[in-house]
């Protein structure tokens, strides 16, 4: 993901079901670069759908998602926010819908 905003310009960063439509190699990417942009005591926001750990999911999710959302499991999130420095990654709230379990991360700088 290429992020055109100058470095240290937001106080918040918003991703809402983007992340699991990257290749796995801009998932290690998009990070970084969110990271870059935030000032200091900024905050990073995610929105998508959970990977297979995140408990049950939608015949929609069992039938087209499963590999696609085999990366954006809990874990796996909150360890690429670290590896790039951000605080207090959560997941600050979840729900079950139709097509999967979505998942709201968050992280500060």
């Amino acid at each position: 993901m290429s992020c055109h905003t100058q470095r240290r310009a937001s106080t918040a960063f918003f991703l809402s079901f983007m992340f699991h439509h990257l290749p796995n190699a801009e998932k290690d990417t998009t990070p970084p670069a969110v990271r870059r942009v935030l000032k200091r005591e900024g905050t990073f926001h995610m929105l998508d759908f959970e990977g297979p750990q995140g408990g049950t999911h939608g015949v929609l999710w069992h039938r087209f998602a499963q590999k696609r959302l085999k990366e954006n499991s809990e874990s796996q999130v909150f360890s690429l926010m670290r590896q790039v420095g951000f605080s207090d990654p959560r997941k600050a709230d979840e729900k079950e819908t139709p097509f999967g379990r979505m998942a709201y991360f968050r992280a500060r700088t």
